[in-house]
């Protein structure tokens, strides 16, 4: 690189401006940037602070009705992204589709199922070489950020098996009112 551009062995590009832009706030970042509220006018950024707590990846204890797609806590970038997203996306619909069936308005987390689904990613995590690494999994390439391994390592296919198990238990581990 120099002042009027880039060069590599055989070319020379010219810029008048060139932006390293290599670091992003992955899987949290999108929904933290966002003033999402949850009861009590609680702030998710707060819930966060000391990393994602969520169940299932896909809602959060204090944060009725709010459903999180391929988010922290689930085996998103793990996995093959479109299987992920349409897995959440059919759980989420038989879930919103359940509540008015069953004289319920809203559903979120209990504090120990995402609790324990919390240290479940972590153990599931642990055992791998994953956190020994300074990568975006672990929000270590976001100076400040509480490092935690982000994605479920456990398997799509056993992720899978055990969100339909959880339906089928009436939503095992979420409040539904």
């Amino acid at each position: 690189m120099d002042a009027t551009g880039i060069s590599t062995t055989d070319e020379h590009f010219e810029f008048d401006s060139v932006i390293y832009a290599t670091g992003f706030d992955a899987m949290t970042g999108a929904l933290t940037r966002i003033d999402i509220r949850g009861a009590g006018d609680a702030a998710l950024a707060d819930a966060w602070e000391d990393g994602p707590r969520n169940y299932l990846g896909l809602c959060v204890a204090g944060f009725p009705n709010f459903y999180v797609i391929t988010g922290p806590g689930s085996p998103s970038v793990l996995s093959n992204m479109m299987m992920a997203i349409e897995q959440h996306v059919d759980w989420v619909a038989d879930a919103i589709e359940h509540m008015p069936n069953n004289g319920k308005a809203t559903i979120e987390a209990s504090e120990k199922a995402q609790e324990d689904w919390v240290e479940h990613v972590a153990d599931a995590g642990n055992v791998t070489l994953y956190p020994l690494a300074n990568f975006w999994y672990l929000c270590a390439n976001v100076p400040g950020k509480t490092r935690v391994f982000l994605p479920y390592i456990g398997g799509f296919g056993p992720y899978g098996d055990l969100c339909d198990q959880v339906a089928a238990n009436g939503y095992e581990g979420f409040m539904l009112a």
